[in-house]
């Protein structure tokens, strides 16, 4: 009898964890989104690239407990969400503490043939192909402790081959430089002719926080901006839509970041970004830290935040928007800064001649512009149609394009032969890079598959008389693994200098796959 008693006991334990078991199943299953239904967007947060997410996160978008859920920003060669992989070793502990590994093994390769390579003597060009192979292995350990105290940290090994060399190219392109970066982590054990095998720390963040408060310290990510290929507020790190990395491995700055959380719909950011000065750490002083201060809040469904502070030495000031518009999305942002100092002296004090960089820069083709304060702005909209297409158009407006200002132009050129000084760094640093001033773009997204998504982007130099557009195509046969083929090129109508002109007849391919573990 009691046997009987406690065989019925055990039956009805176990369908009650089936029964639990079914309805989560089944839960999971409705709040997981149907690929086809998946939209480019970008974060609030982000610069460039791209971000897949459903119609019905506009809301969660809103909602504002706690910190704000940030989308995951995703470029033509990352995997789509990343951070809701369930994959990695995990250990609880009986009192909270949570331990996980994860971890991201990509290849990237690329292939362009260019007729301005820079070799390792500045003052020959040539024509070449350039070909590159990028592999990297990261490890991403992380403790939580329930949901108060988060230690993260991205650790790269990375391995690349080319024929690039020790050329001014390679630098340019794929060794971000660390000036004036508060802590230097990247590290180099060999740099060959043909290979190249760096270590770095690409995050290293410690947050805690409460529902109404958080900070967070270390090696991070800082964006602010709604724009979506071009976003004038994020000036701590600005990226260039024309580069094919994601956004989010982009190199961060060290910063201590302070967010409160007034109410459900508000946010108000203070950041202190941390540099040196001159690039030496016993230079560090007062003038050359970065000072921002940031208050966002919702106006019926309208996002409204405003911007200001001190950075590079420069008072800046930003407005931002976002608004519901026939179904779509009103977006525009702007930033006005200060002028620093003149790059180039007209007469060298201890001469009385005038300097040879005056000289150039009196022979140099383009405008003097010169003005106290200068503008960058952008307005944009978006739009999903019912069948699943997505669309974008932009306007990006910068003042300060090298084409309309010779101090920066000749800056540009003295950072690209790999001269950067403090100076140099100071006209240069935390601003879009341009060479002209007006530009229009457009962006189309559809997947024609849960597995397969098409996307083409197009940007316009109007006063370049250029359009560069960039294909992508998109195939994630599984949530942690992802292949990417895109390509790169431009139509010029003239002899104009333009930002695409490299692409005009040389055409750039790459060819991404990434696997999250």
């Amino acid at each position: 009898m009691c046997v009987s008693k406690g065989l019925q006991i055990l039956i009805m334990f176990i369908a009650i964890i089936g029964s639990g078991s079914l309805i989560s199943s089944q839960a999971e299953e409705k709040e997981k989104p149907d690929r086809s239904e998946e939209v480019i967007k970008m974060t609030d947060e982000g610069l460039s690239g791209t971000v897949i997410e459903k119609k019905e996160e506009k809301a969660a978008e809103k909602k504002g407990e706690g910190e704000k859920k940030e989308l995951i920003i995703e470029e033509p060669k990352e995997n789509p969400k990343e951070e809701e992989r369930e994959e990695g070793l995990v250990i609880k502990g009986r009192k909270g503490p949570e331990f996980r590994l994860k971890g991201l093994v990509k290849n990237l390769y690329s292939f362009h043939r260019t007729d301005y390579y820079l070799g390792e003597n500045p003052l020959t060009v040539s024509s070449k192909n350039l070909s590159a192979d990028l592999t990297r292995v990261r490890l991403s350990p992380e403790f939580k402790y329930r949901n108060f105290l988060t230690i993260a940290l991205d650790y790269d090994n990375e391995l690349i081959w080319s024929n690039l060399g020790k050329s001014m190219d390679f630098k340019a392109y794929w060794r971000p430089r660390q000036y004036n970066d508060f802590l230097h982590l990247t590290w180099e054990p060999y740099r060959g002719d043909d290979l190249y095998y760096r270590t770095k720390i690409h995050r290293a963040v410690v947050k805690a926080g409460t529902k109404d408060f958080a900070v967070t310290v270390g090696r991070q990510q800082i964006r602010f901006g709604s724009g979506r290929l071009w976003n004038p507020l994020d000036i701590l790190n600005p990226l260039s839509p024309v580069f094919i990395e994601a956004a989010s491995e982009q190199k961060g700055t060290d910063a201590v970041r302070l967010d409160f959380f007034p109410d459900k719909k508000s946010e108000i950011t203070i950041i202190l970004d941390l540099k040196r000065g001159n690039d030496k750490i016993e230079h560090i002083n007062y003038r050359d830290l970065n000072y921002l201060l940031r208050a966002k809040t919702a106006v019926a469904e309208v996002d409204i935040a405003i911007l200001g502070g001190y950075v590079t030495r420069r008072g800046v000031a930003g407005l931002d928007f976002a608004a519901p518009v026939f179904d779509g999305r009103l977006r525009g942002s702007m930033v006005v800064s200060q002028t620093e100092e003149a790059y180039v002296e007209e007469i060298d004090p201890y001469t009385s001649f005038y300097t040879p960089l005056y000289i150039l820069k009196t022979l140099m083709p383009g405008r003097e512009g010169y003005s106290p304060v200068f503008f960058q702005a952008h307005i944009g909209y978006e739009y999903t149609f019912k069948q699943g297409v997505y669309i974008l158009a932009e306007y990006f407006f910068n003042q300060r394009a090298l084409n309309y200002n010779k101090d920066s132009k000749i800056a540009w050129y003295t950072a690209r032969l790999n001269a950067m000084d403090q100076k140099t760094y100071l006209q240069l640093a935390n601003q879009f890079l341009t060479k002209n001033q007006h530009y229009v773009s457009a962006a189309l997204g559809y997947g024609f598959h849960p597995m397969v998504r098409g996307e083409l982007f197009l940007i316009g130099d109007i006063q370049g008389r250029g359009i560069f557009w960039n294909p992508l195509l998109k195939i994630t046969p599984f949530k942690n693994l992802d292949f990417s083929l895109g390509m790169m090129g431009a139509f010029t109508f003239n002899n104009k200098a333009s930002d695409f002109s490299e692409y005009r007849k040389n055409y750039l391919f790459y060819a991404s796959g990434s696997y999250l573990f």
